[in-house]
């Protein structure tokens, strides 16, 4: 495997920096992914408590 030179630098044009426009995001949108994903976090724990309450009733008896 070779390995370029420093001095030869890049053989690929650069690319153009993102304006700031393209890097704004919509602050709705994301408060709605914020929320959506509290809601499956908060479901993945009721879920995940139920099937611990089964496994503990299951080794019981």
């Amino acid at each position: 495997m070779s390995v370029q030179p420093v001095e030869h630098g890049s053989i690929t044009p650069m690319q153009s920096r993102p304006t700031s426009e393209t890097t704004k995001k919509p602050k709705k949108a994301s408060k709605q992914t914020t929320r959506a994903d509290a809601v499956r976090i908060a479901k993945a724990k009721i879920s995940r408590r139920g099937s611990l309450n089964k496994q503990r009733q299951a080794l019981k008896g």
